[in-house]
């Protein structure tokens, strides 16, 4: 059964195969314009991307790899990683449905979701600015669905299969995700920020818990503390008298959660 959504997911371009979605909806909105909610879906992804020039990968046929298009016009260029936070709560949001509510979902910065401590999505946002505004936004998504047979390569993988023994429809799956993105990007684009880094802090991996890491090969322990509005991790970092210092993170390629 379709579910209703107001604009995300009119309409919705399916292609068997493709390098990146990514890719593909940005070669589109350079070609000719297309709708705000217009989403591609790629049953295969040859050369899905992530984070920071990361690989994405997935199994034919087993998950969701798709983009949205949007156009958050609305949204001031400083305040852009509010996107990141919905779209990160709109998945999170669907996980914990599917879930029943039963599973410790966290958001790992900036916009992996993880339950427990395994990754079962991640988020590729791609912002074209013109000016002091944001023309359009591509939205990758790598949701992990009936896989259960991951790369070695990868350290800690789920998918809603793997968590609850259940295969899903992808198509099902993919319009009511459609239906907890949109209702957080509508959050957005009321201006609901509070709200927002409200949910965001509440479901930031590791927050508040004294954990080591290393940061561009540096060993040390510390505390997530916040996210500011640049989209920079703040980590209280513990010095060798007991005290603190603050440190910021821009780059979330340079940190490694030991």
């Amino acid at each position: 059964m379709r579910l209703h959504t107001l604009f995300i997911g009119h309409p919705i371009k399916i292609l068997e195969q493709v390098d990146s979605t990514n890719s593909y909806a940005l070669n589109l909105l350079r070609d000719n314009l297309q709708a705000e909610g217009s989403i591609i879906w790629a049953k295969e992804q040859l050369a899905g991307r992530g984070q920071r020039g990361a690989k994405w990968s997935s199994e034919a046929l087993a998950n969701l790899t798709f983009s949205i298009i949007l156009r958050p016009q609305f949204l001031p260029v400083a305040e852009q990683f509010q996107l990141t936070k919905a779209i990160a709560l709109g998945i999170a949001g669907f996980v914990s449905h599917i879930l029943e509510n039963n599973a410790d979902i966290k958001i790992k910065w900036p916009n992996d979701i993880y339950v427990k401590n395994c990754k079962i999505a991640g988020i590729l946002i791609e912002n074209v600015l013109e000016q002091s505004t944001i023309k359009y936004s591509v939205i990758g998504i790598g949701l992990n669905v009936n896989q259960t047979v991951f790369d070695p390569s990868i350290p800690n993988p789920a998918s809603l299969k793997t968590l609850t023994g259940k295969d899903f429809n992808t198509e099902d799956c993919l319009l009511q995700l459609c239906s907890f993105i949109e209702k957080q990007y509508l959050d957005l684009r009321a201006a609901k920020y509070p709200q927002i880094d409200e949910a965001y802090y509440n479901l930031l991996y590791s927050r508040g818990i004294e954990r080591n890491f290393a940061l561009s090969g540096e060993s040390f322990t510390g505390e997530i503390e916040a996210v500011n509005q640049w989209g920079h991790l703040i980590i209280r970092k513990k010095l060798v008298n007991n005290s603190y210092e603050a440190i910021q993170v821009a780059d979330s390629k340079q940190l490694v959660f030991l």
